[in-house]
């Protein structure tokens, strides 16, 4: 796909921005992952735990092959909102919604306004490496960020929602 993410270690997931004070990171994961298996078959994966431990996880993936922290950070956390339809801190920033627009080009939303998590292996396997590569491009040349965010600000829709996520 886009390269081998290698081990997690306990002192790499600082790479998250999900990370508070001088908690201990591997704990808190190991704890989120805990709880999020309580609460899987009731919530599925609806759940603040699991936007955390997603995201922390594809956060640090996303580090191993070569993102900086911010980017990485980003791409984690959209991965956590894609996944949980759930949102980190208090809105979502304008990588985010780009993720999501990437990795769901026509909406994403079922009938009911639910996020449509279509969850075949080989089809998010391939949104990912789309998604990977745009973040990728965008650290190679910050200037193609600009352009994306401006292009997806001519599309109303877009940043309708993004206000009414925020």
């Amino acid at each position: 796909m886009c390269g081998d993410i290698g081990d997690f270690k306990p002192d790499e997931l600082a790479i998250s921005n999900l990370r508070v004070g001088e908690v201990n990171e591997g704990l808190r994961l190991r704890s989120n992952i805990i709880d999020m298996d309580k609460k899987l078959l009731e919530n599925e994966y609806s759940t603040p735990e699991a936007l955390y431990v997603l995201s922390t996880l594809a956060s640090v993936a996303a580090g191993q092959l070569g993102l900086e922290k911010e980017l990485a950070s980003a791409f984690g956390m959209g991965y956590g909102f894609v996944r949980t339809g759930l949102v980190a801190y208090h809105g979502l920033g304008a990588r985010q919604i780009l993720f999501h627009k990437m990795f769901f080009p026509f909406g994403g939303l079922t009938s009911h306004g639910d996020i449509n998590c279509d969850l075949d292996p080989s089809l998010v396997k391939t949104k990912l490496k789309i998604v990977f590569e745009r973040f990728r491009s965008w650290q190679k040349n910050p200037m193609l960020y600009r352009e994306d965010v401006e292009r997806f600000r001519s599309m109303n829709e877009t940043w309708k929602e993004w206000e009414e996520v925020n």
